[in-house]
C-alpha cells in the first residue's frame, strides 16, 4: 500500500506543531493557551488520525492546542534523555514491553481521575493489565496486534491439507511439525517463518512458552520460572525448527530484523508464516489472493504475541490532568474505532469487532486477529509489562538464540537463563 502524499497537517504534526499551535505562534503573543504535546512513531496516517482526534478535543476545550510530534531513535534512550530534562512529551505511545520500568519509577503520571468508571468494563482483563498498578492505571492499551498463520494456498492444496479456521480447531504443535515437514518438501527451502523484526522482540517467541503449560515469570510477575518442564520442552520445540531446518536461519529472534518472515513467504522459501496483520500489505501486493489464514498454533494451552501500543501520561507535563483527560478520550470507544479504522489495527475494546471498525478490506482476516487475541494469558501479559521487562527480554534473545542455533542444549539454555534473569530481578 502506497502511502498518501502528506498534508500540511501531516508536516506541522512531524515538525511538532499542531495547527492551533501554529496560528498561536505566528501571532507572537502569549495566548495562555494549555499547550499538550503527544509523541507516536512516525506513521503518517496515525499522526494525522492522532491530530484529527486531537482537533476536536481542542474544539470542545477552549483554550487549549495539541501538538502530535514524532518519537525518535531507540525510544529508551529518547525517552530518557527527555526525562532527565524534563522535556518529554505530555502523552506518549508506548508498548506494553515499555510500560513497566516507567510505570515503576515514578516516570508516568496516574490516570484513573480521568477515567470514566465504565471504561473498564470494554476491555479484557489482561488487556487492561497493561496499564494498571497498584498505586493507579499508569496507561490505557488503545490498539493491540498478535500473531496468526499465514499460508500459502497452492502449497497447501499440493500437499492435501485443509488449514483449520476456528481457535478451537488450531494446529497442536504435533499437528504443525508434521504438516511442516510436508510444506518444506513442497518449497524445497523450508516450511514456515517467525514474525520477529528486531533483537528487541525476541519476546513474540514467549507465547510457545505459554502455549505448553509454563510461564516466563511466576504468578508475582517477578519470579523467573523458566526452569519449569513445560518451558524447557518449549525450547526444545523451537530447537527442533532449525535442528529439522524448518525454519531458516537468517529467521532468528536476534538477527532477523526488518521483515525477513515477509520476505521468506512473498518469495515462497516458505508456505507459512506465524506473523501479525502487518503482513497483509505485503501479502497482497506479492501474491493476491494466493494468501489465507488459520488461526496461531496451540499445544496443551492457547497464547499469542502480545503488539500493540498504550497511550501514558509523562511527569513531564504541566498540565497533567488535561493530558489524562485527552488520553480518555483517544481511548473512548468511538475514537479507538476510527484510529484502527485509519490506520487498520486491531482495537483493544472488547466490544468492537471488525464490522463495527469497518476495515478497508480483509474484514474476515482482521476478525480472526481479534479472536486471538483472547486467547493473550493475563500472566504473560503481567510478565510482559512489568518492571524488569526490558532488561530480562535482552537475556531472554540471548539465550533463546544460542538453543534455537544448537550451541546450547534446552536444559543449558534454562539454566543460564535463569541465572542470568536472576541477577536482574534481584537488583
Amino acid at each position: 500500500m502506497r502511502p498518501p502524499a502528506p498534508t500540511r497537517r501531516q508536516i506541522l504534526a512531524v515538525a511538532g506543531i499542531s495547527v492551533s499551535g501554529a496560528l498561536a505562534a505566528c501571532s507572537g503573543q502569549d495566548t495562555g493557551t494549555q499547550h499538550l504535546r503527544l509523541s507516536s512513531w512516525n506513521i503518517p496516517t496515525d499522526l494525522a488520525t492522532y491530530q484529527t482526534i486531537a482537533d476536536r478535543f481542542v474544539a470542545e476545550h477552549p483554550g487549549t492546542s495539541v501538538a502530535v510530534e514524532v518519537t525518535t531513535g531507540s525510544f529508551h534512550q529518547w525517552f530518557i534523555t527527555r526525562l532527565a530534562a524534563d522535556l518529554a512529551p505530555d502523552i506518549i505511545r508506548i508498548t506494553p514491553q515499555q510500560i513497566g520500568r516507567y510505570a515503576a519509577n515514578g516516570s508516568l503520571v496516574d490516570l484513573s481521575g480521568a477515567i470514566p468508571a465504565d471504561y473498564q468494563e470494554d476491555w479484557s482483563e489482561p488487556f487492561w493489565a497493561i496499564g494498571q498498578r497498584e498505586s493507579g492505571v499508569f496507561g490505557i492499551f488503545q490498539h493491540t496486534d498478535n500473531f496468526i498463520t499465514f499460508y500459502d494456498k497452492e502449497v497447501m492444496e499440493t500437499i492435501g491439507v485443509t488449514p483449520p479456521t476456528d481457535l478451537a480447531d488450531a494446529w497442536t504443535w504435533d499437528q504443525f511439525l508434521e504438516i511442516s515437514t510436508e510444506v518444506k518438501k513442497a518449497t524445497g527451502n523450508y516450511a514456515f517463518s517467525y514474525g520477529w523484526s528486531g533483537p528487541d522482540t525476541a519476546y513474540r517467541w514467549m507465547p510457545l512458552i505459554y502455549q505448553n503449560g509454563g510461564a516466563f515469570l511466576g504468578e508475582d510477575g517477578l519470579t523467573p520460572s523458566m526452569d519449569s518442564d513445560a518451558a524447557i520442552e518449549a525450547l526444545a520445540f523451537g530447537r527442533r525448527w532449525y535442528e529439522d531446518g524448518l525454519v531458516s536461519p537468517s529467521n532468528m529472534s536476534k538477527s532477523g530484523g526488518g521483515h525477513v518472515d515477509f520476505d521468506l513467504f512473498t518469495t515462497g522459501q516458505v508456505g507459512m508464516a506465524l506473523t501479525n496483520p502487518e503482513a497483509i500489505a505485503a501479502f497482497d501486493e506479492a501474491m493476491p489472493d494466493r494468501w489465507g489464514t488459520a488461526p496461531m498454533i496451540r499445544n496443551v494451552g492457547e497464547a499469542s504475541d502480545l503488539g500493540g501500543n498504550a497511550l501514558a501520561v509523562t511527569r513531564s507535563s504541566t498540565h497533567p490532568e488535561l493530558a489524562a483527560e485527552l488520553v480518555a478520550y483517544l481511548t473512548s470507544r468511538e475514537n479507538i474505532q476510527e484510529f484502527c479504522h485509519e490506520g487498520n489495527w486491531i482495537p483493544s475494546r472488547s466490544s468492537l469487532s471488525a464490522e463495527d471498525v469497518g476495515y478497508a478490506a480483509h474484514s474476515d482476516v482482521m476478525q480472526q486477529f481479534i479472536d486471538q487475541g483472547t486467547t493473550i494469558p493475563l500472566s504473560m501479559v503481567k510478565a510482559q509489562s512489568g518492571e524488569f521487562f526490558s532488561s530480562l527480554n535482552a537475556v531472554f534473545a540471548d539465550y533463546l538464540d544460542l538453543c534455537l542455533l544448537g550451541q546450547l542444549s534446552p536444559q543449558e539454555a534454562s539454566a543460564q537463563m535463569m541465572e542470568a534473569m536472576l541477577s536482574v530481578t534481584s537488583r
